[in-house]
């Protein structure tokens, strides 16, 4: 999956250090949930969310330039089931291109619903990140309700539409 140089790929087993990277980066783990692992133990989630992968519950990609295959971040389609799934993990390093964002979900939900024909797809966002929630909005994300840390929201296949939001 490609569009214009951002592209998408499955994650391997190679890709453990780069997540963890940025995972662990204080720069950007500010709204995503805090991980203390070490390498093997990334390695051995990643061997296991293959086996998830392979019957087709779970989608892990690392965004990349497809051109120079430099790595950029990542996002995930999980929780599949019932024409649902939930995006998520969606971490981007600085070094990315301008547009990136609106690429990349562009992209994923492209992906989940076209195919893997979800006809809904969540996501829950921590309620600080206003800049997530803008572009969430932007793209049709609906808000459906809240807890003390996530604004939680959903989009249907009918309201998607490709294409840059800015």
């Amino acid at each position: 999956m490609k569009s214009s140089l951002i592209g998408l790929r499955y994650v391997e087993k190679k890709d453990a250090e780069f997540i963890l990277k940025l995972r662990q980066n204080e720069l950007l783990n500010k709204y995503i949930s805090k991980t203390d692992i070490e390498i093997n133990q990334q390695i051995r989630w990643i061997e296991e969310y293959k086996e998830r992968e392979a019957y087709k519950k779970e989608f892990y990609f690392i965004i990349e330039n497809k051109e120079t295959n430099e790595n950029y971040g990542t996002v995930r389609i999980y929780n599949i089931l019932n024409e649902k799934a939930t995006f998520g993990s969606f971490i981007l390093d600085k070094n990315r291109p301008d547009n990136s964002v609106y690429k990349v979900i562009d992209l994923a939900l492209d992906f989940a619903f076209k195919d893997l024909r979800v006809n809904e797809i969540y996501l829950d966002v921590i309620k600080e990140n206003k800049k997530a929630i803008y572009v969430y909005k932007k793209y049709g994300f609906k808000y459906i309700g809240e807890d003390n840390i996530a604004e939680f929201y959903k989009i249907y296949r009918k309201d998607f539409t490709k294409g840059d939001k800015r």
